[in-house]
């Protein structure tokens, strides 16, 4: 999966990579997070100028692989897959591999359950970015997790609600089969379109 995404990066003229422009990218792809139908093509955009080419491959059955960031000449590759195709998990893969890239790791595969100080710090890097932790705090203090509360949550912080439900969810807060709050969640499916000869 990997080797697709670098092949195709190869093929794509970027600038070089510039960190300061990247992190300008990064806080304009935050804003995005609600936009579910052109989001792609807006971030794309945005962090080619940075020289990051971002590719989103859809899933190879049997791949453990969540994403990669790859030095591709004087570029960066940048790779997410659709493996867990909710939303929340979509935006905090692609924000750990962003985190890489920020912390200066140029060359990491992620894996399903991998560990190590590098993963632990993209992991805190996504965390943090989608939800700010003194606001997260804050919410939690309220002790109120309705659809609604998640919602204004969201707003507030200027975030798709699903991303705040899913943190809920992964810190133990709620539970995963509440149907009500799962209509939080959007659901991504990559689609490629055929290559012209």
């Amino acid at each position: 999966m990997v080797q697709i995404a670098i092949n195709k990066a190869l093929k794509i003229q970027a600038p070089k990579f510039d960190k300061h422009k990247f992190e300008k990218a990064v806080n304009y792809a935050l804003t995005l997070t609600e936009n579910h139908e052109e989001f792609y093509s807006l971030i794309y955009s945005a962090f080619l100028e940075a020289g990051v080419i971002f590719i989103i491959l859809p899933n190879i059955q049997g791949s453990k692989t969540n994403g990669a960031v790859k030095k591709v000449r004087e570029s960066m590759m940048l790779m997410v897959n659709d493996r867990r195709l909710n939303s929340d998990t979509f935006w905090f893969t692609l924000f750990h591999e962003i985190g890489h890239i920020i912390n200066g790791d140029y060359s990491n595969i992620s894996f399903e359950k991998e560990t190590g100080k590098c993963e632990e710090a993209a992991n805190a890097y996504a965390r943090d970015s989608l939800i700010p932790a003194e606001k997260y705090q804050e919410f939690l203090a309220n002790g109120i997790y309705t659809k609604k509360s998640i919602q204004l949550f969201a707003k507030e912080i200027q975030r798709d609600p699903g991303i705040v439900l899913g943190r809920l969810q992964k810190d133990g807060i709620i539970g995963y089969n509440d149907s009500a709050l799962n209509s939080l969640r959007h659901k991504y499916k990559i689609v490629l379109k055929k290559e012209a000869k």
